[in-house]
């Protein structure tokens, strides 16, 4: 019997309990070596973060130098005069001539309009007005001798003033299906052709004037203090890199715009044996003569435009974005009015790769 019973006890313990011993302890060294494995990975993500977030730079300090008080900006040339007429009147074009590319004179017929029946009720208002003209220097006679009273005299005279107002307002009429150039130019956008139908507002054409340019720059506060409106300028257009174009400033803005510069307009003449055309760009030099002692920086420190000016600094093994304040540009360097100081480690290249406040590492 007893021998029976520690059979049976050895069966539930080889058939239940051994199997469960075996499958705790299967788990225990599952879960020992996940965890050791997590720690490996962990350690591993560590090293791979902190070498990803280090970023290799180089840098430049800022040094002072003796640089010219001359500067130059680019820009566009634009026309001194250009202008996008309609027609004043409404009206089937009779004539057209004109083309896209053709020279006009101020005062030249471009186009004309159908005015037969304005014609029409221009000699009838013409008629009415001498017919009214008549009776009223014979009412004048009349009432001397007490025909008419004076204030039939009054009505005769406010109808032949009626009368001469249509006269005068067909003649503008009339004179508006007569269309002229505003200005002398050159043609181009003609909107119109033979057998359309003109109302009032509809474009016509452009006439661009490009015997003078002009050419509009920003300044910096650095540079609007030392210029002045009837101020000699030379002009070099990127197209005719060899030639130099005298011309003046003509307008300084009292008040800078949101990207805090300050427009400056210049008008030169275009030059007979090497034309410029709207839209091509160039450079303007500023002439003071002399030099100063500027703290610079190389121009590839920059960071985004020099609208907003920014350049990342290095301090405590970190980038921080800074704002400067830029006087003059030159090829390759930056005058630096305010942000920077002698020392200082400006991120010279790199800055693609890091945002403010990235950890970076300097190399050479």
């Amino acid at each position: 019997m007893e021998n029976q019973e520690q059979k049976k006890k050895k069966s539930v313990f080889r058939r239940i309990i051994l199997p469960v011993l075996i499958g705790i302890a299967i788990l225990l060294i599952v879960v020992s070596k996940l965890s050791s494995n997590k720690e490996k990975m962990d350690a591993n993500a560590a090293i791979t973060d902190q070498k990803m977030t280090i970023f290799p730079v180089t840098v430049a300090e800022p040094t002072m130098e003796t640089i010219s008080q001359d500067f130059e900006l680019n820009g566009n040339f634009i026309p001194d005069h250009q202008l996008s007429f309609v027609s004043e009147t409404s009206g089937r074009v009779r004539a057209l001539n004109i083309e896209n590319g053709d020279y006009v004179k101020e005062g030249t017929v471009i186009a004309t309009l159908d005015n037969d029946q304005i014609r029409i009720d221009l000699a009838l208002a013409k008629t009415t007005l001498d017919k009214a003209k008549s009776d009223l220097e014979k009412y004048e006679r009349m009432v001397t001798s007490g025909a008419v009273n004076k204030q039939q005299v009054e009505e005769m005279r406010m109808t032949m003033n009626t009368a001469d107002a249509k006269v005068k307002t067909l003649q503008h009429d009339l004179k508006l299906t007569t269309i002229v150039s505003p200005i002398s130019g050159v043609v181009s956008n003609v909107s119109i052709e033979k057998g359309s139908y003109l109302a009032p507002g509809t474009a016509i054409a452009d006439i661009v004037d490009i015997k003078s340019l002009k050419m509009s720059v920003k300044l910096l506060d650095a540079q609007v203090v030392r210029v002045q409106a009837g101020q000699s300028v030379n002009i070099v257009p990127d197209l005719y890199a060899s030639i130099t174009i005298p011309g003046k400033v003509v307008s300084v803005s009292p008040q800078a715009d949101g990207s805090k510069k300050f427009d400056t307009e210049i008008r030169f003449t275009n030059p007979a044996k090497t034309p410029l055309k709207s839209g091509m760009t160039g450079k303007v030099k500023f002439t003071f003569g002399g030099t100063k002692e500027a703290l610079t920086i190389p121009l590839k420190c920059l960071v985004g435009s020099i609208k907003s000016s920014k350049v990342f600094v290095i301090e405590d093994g970190k980038a921080k974005l800074t704002k400067i304040e830029i006087g003059a540009v030159d090829d390759d360097k930056l005058e630096i009015v305010s942000g920077l100081k002698q020392g200082m480690k400006v991120v010279k290249t790199g800055q693609l790769n890091i945002d403010n406040g990235s950890k970076v590492k300097i190399i050479k």
